[in-house]
């Protein structure tokens, strides 16, 4: 499979079709093919083929021209040199795209329509091509462009990354993730020693009613019969006494044991939870991406669990049945070592089964373990959502959703369990036969000791001690198979929720981290470069420098690089090429928490928790006063709202801040980030929630709020953006323009003069 998708995006010169090598070697006989992707859409939406083939220095676009050359189609070939090219433009639609290529003096050299299919190899060629552009201007030579650049080999990186994600609970052997598990349990050596102990004494009783059985058959009911013993009645009272007192004492020990393992597994369930909870907040903002909401809540709360069941009984019933086991045989060879050996003989029979059957539903339990995710995953999604979902009356079709998800979960189950049914009446059916040979070769010696008076042959009692301790000996191998199954399960979970811990933050503190405390506020971003997904760049040699106390101003279309450039400066994520640096100091270099804690972000969702406005205010400044809430809300404007409600500031927002409006969801978020005190602030969008009038007078608070510290402010409204000192414009993944506002509009060719005329346009429709 990696192999195939490696071919679809890293095409060869060995993998062209001969018309388009013959035509790519006839026009660049002294290159070699980078990559290649093919445009299928003319200019009218019509399926066609046009070849986008990449060179080491050139870019060659092949074409049918229509003619046929000895009863073949004739191919054209239309070649662009990499250092005429200025940039490659990627306009996304819903259903097509258009890649446009820009020459150096702003022509349009070509321009090619794809649909969604090839979306992927036309943006790794445009990706591939822009690198190799790069290095050619860099006067690079080949040879070293190869070692620094391998676009397959990056690509190939990233696929088995993936793969090995995917494949990561399967493939952790099941051995060593019990073990593993097993290890939780030693901090609490102690209580585990005690429930061990008390499952060894609780074995040691059980194998007394058996022996006692026989002592009261030959030794007690057949003396009786001939005569020989006069105080029958007294031992008789003695054995069904003895027998209360092992069944009472069991009893009363099992309760010890479960009451000390139940307490124990919730210790050990509890660290789990913690551990797996803690190391997330650990994880970078990239495995929250790759990862459904649901998935990871099962993880921390059903997997837990199940791990809890599996430590309060399961552990110890099986150290209970293989102790069982052991003394059962040993009882079974004194009683008679021939009829022992028959009930031994299928054992190694029922380990293979158990094995193979065991291996066969580790993978469906993985699988219907992923279908639950997916149910989950949609409940995630939808109450949260419910209000969007009621707004546009889909009710009917979420429930239509989680039933098709419910149906693909239970379908996984069905098969799990003809699996499970058709398996386990052939393990007891093998025990029956078992216990029929037994029985077929025992029962004709007790009648023999009968006819022959005790000359010859087995006992009554010893032949029923025997058969009780038989049965004895299947009942914990039938419980060992069945634990197969739990074991299966508990394995599966505890294979996800190690994968959690294993899991590596890709974004985290050097060991001598500097720490910059305070932070002035001095940005600098040095030829940055960056990628979400190592194929296509969404920064591309960003440069520029921000003294303390400016405000900057990000604008520029959609898509350009805005909230990126943001998610740098905070090291949500690292950069690919360049430096991202404060105060002189690479982030990569600062201490994590010491820098975070000095930013104050305003999301452009704003994000409340359940609690109450005084507690989402105070959220990341926990030591801060009722007094100082009050005044960041006011610097807000949030003060007078908050009072309105009945319970002021003691209010309950609800899960997301639902019970509010979006502009009141805005201003406690922008309340946050003031009392937070950062030394740097970025709004993201922060006004968009708001009216006019709300707008101004936030606009006015965050004048006063700006004063002394770096600021970073997006905006689509470039109105909001008056106060800024610079503005910064983002197009394509890199800096377009930057400067005061009246020095972009004095260029009416710029992108922000487009955009401003743009947005006086809409303006001016919207007030008509």
């Amino acid at each position: 499979m990696t192999k195939n998708l490696l071919q679809t995006y890293f095409n060869q010169e060995d993998e062209l079709p001969p018309p388009l090598r013959e035509a790519f070697s006839k026009a660049l006989p002294n290159e070699a093919v980078r990559v290649y992707a093919l445009s299928d859409l003319d200019g009218r939406q019509h399926y066609s083929e046009r070849w986008l083939v990449l060179g080491e220095r050139h870019l060659v676009i092949v074409e049918p021209d229509g003619a046929l050359k000895n009863g073949q189609t004739a191919w054209t070939a239309q070649t662009f040199s990499l250092l005429d090219i200025e940039k490659f433009e990627l306009l996304e639609g819903l259903s097509s795209s258009r890649l446009h290529v820009i020459s150096t003096k702003n022509e349009l050299l070509a321009s090619l329509q794809f649909t969604r299919r090839q979306a992927p190899a036309i943006g790794n060629l445009q990706f591939v091509a822009e690198q190799t552009r790069k290095h050619l201007l860099e006067n690079t030579a080949p040879k070293e462009l190869a070692g620094d650049f391998d676009p397959a080999a990056e690509y190939q990186d990233a696929v088995l990354k993936a793969v090995k994600e995917a494949k990561a609970t399967l493939a952790m052997p099941k051995i060593g993730v019990m073990l593993r598990l097993l290890a939780y349990l030693k901090p609490h050596k102690k209580p585990v020693a005690i429930g061990l102990s008390l499952a060894v004494l609780l074995t040691a009783l059980q194998l007394l009613p058996p022996y006692l059985t026989k002592y009261l058959v030959d030794d007690i009911v057949r003396p009786v019969e001939s005569g020989r013993i006069t105080d029958a009645w007294f031992w008789l009272w003695v054995v069904i006494g003895s027998l209360a007192a092992v069944w009472s004492i069991g009893e009363f020990i099992s309760f010890l044991r479960l009451r000390i393992m139940a307490l124990t597994g919730e210790k050990v369930a509890k660290q789990l939870r913690e551990d797996i909870y803690s190391h997330m907040q650990k994880l970078s903002l990239a495995f929250f991406g790759s990862r459904s909401t649901g998935s990871l809540i099962t993880r921390v709360s059903s997997d837990t669990d199940r791990l809890w069941d599996f430590i309060t009984f399961g552990i110890i019933e099986m150290v209970v049945s293989v102790l069982q086991i052991i003394g059962v045989a040993i009882a079974l060879f004194l009683q008679d070592w021939s009829l022992a050996i028959l009930v031994l003989v299928p054992l190694p029979i029922m380990t293979a089964m158990f094995y193979w059957h065991s291996q066969k539903i580790q993978v469906l339990f993985l699988r219907i373990w992923r279908k639950w995710s997916a149910m989950t995953g949609v409940l995630s999604d939808v109450i949260p959502g419910i209000r969007v979902v009621k707004a546009f009356a889909q009710e009917q079709h979420e429930v239509k959703r989680f039933r098709e998800k419910n149906d693909a979960l239970e379908a996984e189950a069905e098969i799990l369990h003809r699996q499970w049914t058709r398996f386990w009446p052939t393990v007891v059916m093998l025990m029956h036969v078992c216990s029929l040979i037994v029985w077929a070769v025992g029962a004709p010696r007790v009648l023999r000791y009968a006819m022959t008076g005790g000359a010859e042959g087995m006992p009554l009692g010893v032949f029923i001690a025997f058969t009780g301790y038989m049965w004895m000996f299947w009942a914990p191998v039938q419980h060992l198979g069945m634990m197969s199954r739990t074991i299966n399960r508990v394995s599966t979970s505890a294979s996800r929720v190690f994968e959690v811990l294993d899991t590596v933050p890709t974004i985290v503190s050097k060991p001598e981290a500097t720490r910059l405390e305070p932070v002035r506020g001095h940005v600098q971003f040095d030829n940055v470069t960056f990628t979400y997904d190592g194929v296509r760049n969404v920064l591309k040699g960003v440069s520029f420098e921000v003294q303390p106390g400016e405000m900057i101003g990000l604008v520029g279309p959609s898509g350009g690089g805005k909230t990126t450039l943001i998610n740098l400066i905070c090291r949500f994520y690292d950069v690919k090429d360049g430096s991202v640096k404060i105060d002189g100091v690479d982030v990569r270099d600062l201490e994590l928490g010491s820098m975070r804690r000095q930013i104050g972000v305003v999301l452009q969702e704003p994000y409340l928790f359940h609690g109450t406005i005084a507690e989402n205010i105070a959220y990341g400044s926990h030591n801060a006063d009722l007094k100082d809430i009050i005044t960041a809300a006011k610097a807000a404007n949030a003060h007078e709202f908050i009072c309105g409600f009945p319970d002021g500031y003691e209010t309950i927002v609800g899960e997301r801040g639902q019970t509010l409006s979006g502009g009141e969801r805005q201003r406690i978020s922008i309340a946050r980030a003031i009392l937070h005190n950062p030394r740097l602030l970025i709004l993201d969008e922060a006004t968009s929630s708001v009216d006019t009038e709300t707008e101004k007078k936030i606009q006015e608070a965050l004048q006063r709020l700006v004063a002394g510290r770096t600021t970073f402010a997006i905006a689509h409204r470039l109105s909001t953006l008056s106060i800024a000192d610079r503005l910064f414009v983002m197009e394509d993944g890199k800096l377009a323009e930057q400067g005061t506002h009246e020095e972009l509009l004095a260029k009416p060719e710029g992108v922000y003069a487009k955009l401003h005329r743009t947005q006086a346009e809409l303006h001016a429709l919207i007030a008509v």
